[in-house]
């Protein structure tokens, strides 16, 4: 009596060799899908902070950047205006200026939050001249003259009752690193 697979004919013998490919493939493949997913997550997500003073100079993302003022101004209705200034200095501040460029403030609850495209009227008021400050990105790099530091700021709106301030300062070609600036203290 012939065998089952001596009677198989080849498309049926072809069908059955792919179904089994497909079995040991689709695994790996998911697998691959998968891992890529977990590291773009962890790109987009994951940061490692380095750690900075107000004041202090500290090298981060191919310049030395120094947070000149961290300043927590009294705001109405409940809630505060944190300004912050800072500049980057390096060698060649243009290089910087192709990467983008990400700064947030965020509080011990976990709650984040972005720069307020105009400074608050109290910043103004108080401290006209960073309305000649660039935000952090591009444009400020591009604009810095030669051997001069990019100066920046940026000012948030928050509720006053927030606690333990954390400033954050991302450039993207450093990920997962970033620079982290804890409000000074009384």
């Amino acid at each position: 009596m012939d065998s089952p697979a001596a009677t198989m004919t080849p498309p049926r013998r072809a069908y059955w060799l792919s179904v089994a490919a497909l079995v040991a493939v689709l695994p790996v493949t998911l697998a691959v899908h998968v891992w890529g997913d977990v590291a773009n997550w962890r790109a987009a997500y994951e940061r490692t902070p380095v750690e900075a003073a107000a004041g202090r100079p500290v090298d981060y993302a191919g310049a030395r950047w120094t947070v000149t003022r961290f300043t927590r101004l009294a705001g109405d209705a409940g809630r505060a205006v944190v300004l912050a200034e800072f500049e980057a200095a390096a060698a060649d501040l243009k290089a910087l200026g192709a990467v983008p460029c990400e700064v947030k403030l965020s509080d011990d609850a976990s709650r984040k939050w972005d720069p307020v495209l105009f400074a608050d009227p109290i910043v103004q008021k108080m401290y006209p001249e960073t309305m000649d400050m660039g935000l952090c990105g591009g444009p400020t790099f591009a604009a810095a003259e030669p051997g001069k530091p990019a100066r920046m700021a940026a000012s948030f709106v928050i509720p006053a009752s927030a606690k333990d301030l954390r400033l954050s300062i991302t450039l993207f070609s450093a990920l997962p690193a970033h620079l982290s600036v804890s409000e000074p203290g009384p």
